[in-house]
């Protein structure tokens, strides 16, 4: 049986209190739960067009995704789970085919969900995605799910977007 988000969030948390720390902590955890080649926290600037990868973990030399690298929000997976697409896929090119992010990786799998502040305003994603076909039981996508929603807690970003230009399933 998988581990609760609560109980992923107090073993990342003793590492430090700090988002870095626990944010890697869930990272590593999410990709050894449900063997996506990589996870990570992105943050969204709309206003710029940009999504930037804040912490990544990767566990494949073949896959990965760098930290600290800004891709264009119009044209990432993410974008395309806000207004509406599934929160997870085995088949990104088909499910996201207008991605250019999605092409150019070549990512198969795919999982977003997204991070509200503590003041309730949208902070950016917390992805995985692999080339590798992945099947992720529900279980292992709702703690997911629910880890974004402990990340978020741990934001506070009064500048953030407004969580109702995230379209997507919360």
């Amino acid at each position: 049986m998988a581990p609760t988000a609560r109980e992923l969030l107090a073993e990342a948390a003793a590492s430090g209190e700090e988002l870095e720390s626990v944010a890697r902590g869930l990272l590593a955890r999410l990709a050894e739960l449900t063997g996506l080649s990589s996870t990570y926290l992105a943050e969204t600037r709309l206003d710029e067009d940009e999504q930037r990868i804040l912490f990544s973990f990767n566990s494949s030399d073949i896959f990965h995704i760098p930290e600290n690298i800004t891709l264009p929000w119009s044209e990432g997976v993410c974008r395309f789970v806000s207004e509406g697409g599934p929160n997870y896929t085995a088949d990104a090119q088909k499910a996201y085919p207008r991605s250019s992010v999605a092409r150019l990786l070549d990512i198969r799998t795919f999982v977003s969900y997204p991070v509200f502040t503590v003041e309730g305003r949208w902070f950016g994603t917390l992805c995985g995605a692999s080339k590798d076909q992945v099947q992720i039981e529900d279980e292992l996508l709702e703690l997911m799910r629910e880890c974004a929603r402990l990340i978020g807690e741990r934001i506070h970003s009064p500048n953030a977007p407004s969580a109702d230009l995230y379209r997507g399933g919360r």
